[in-house]
């Protein structure tokens, strides 16, 4: 799906992929800065990572059929990448869910948190690479 030519899901990708390592970083300087307004600022990234996150997936799902109907031969390669972000992006969501019951007092997160977290960054960083090679390799969403 496009805007004004522009596939939708490929200008909303960017967001999660800059604001749920940010969140990690803000969390993991929280901490031992002892700084909750960084775990509090962390944790407004995490949810517009989130929110934004959602957005994109659903243009994705969106360009999932349009690739299904023209290039099926790419699905498995399609499905591998959607799967491991969704995968991610319902990781960092269900952890935005878990400290969102906390508010207002947000806490500093344990060290197994922060590996969590950062292992769901590395995660997406794998299922971006596979987004990009749709794009770059592949030409996915970005053919006339």
């Amino acid at each position: 799906m496009k805007i004004f030519g522009h596939p939708i899901h490929i200008m909303l990708i960017h967001f999660p992929s800059a604001l749920f390592p940010i969140h990690v970083l803000f969390a993991l300087i929280g901490k031992y800065s002892f700084s909750i307004d960084l775990v509090k600022a962390g944790f407004f990234v995490l949810v517009m990572g989130c929110a934004l996150g959602w957005l994109a997936l659903i243009f994705g799902l969106i360009d999932l059929v349009s690739i299904y109907k023209k290039r099926a031969e790419l699905m498995m390669k399609v499905l591998r990448h959607g799967v491991i972000n969704t995968v991610v992006l319902i990781g960092f969501t269900m952890l935005a869910i878990a400290q969102m019951k906390t508010l207002p007092d947000l806490t500093e997160d344990s060290i197994i948190l922060l590996i969590l977290k950062a292992g769901l960054v590395i995660l997406m960083i794998v299922g971006n690479y596979f987004g990009g090679q749709l794009i770059l390799k592949y030409k996915v969403g970005v053919e006339p």
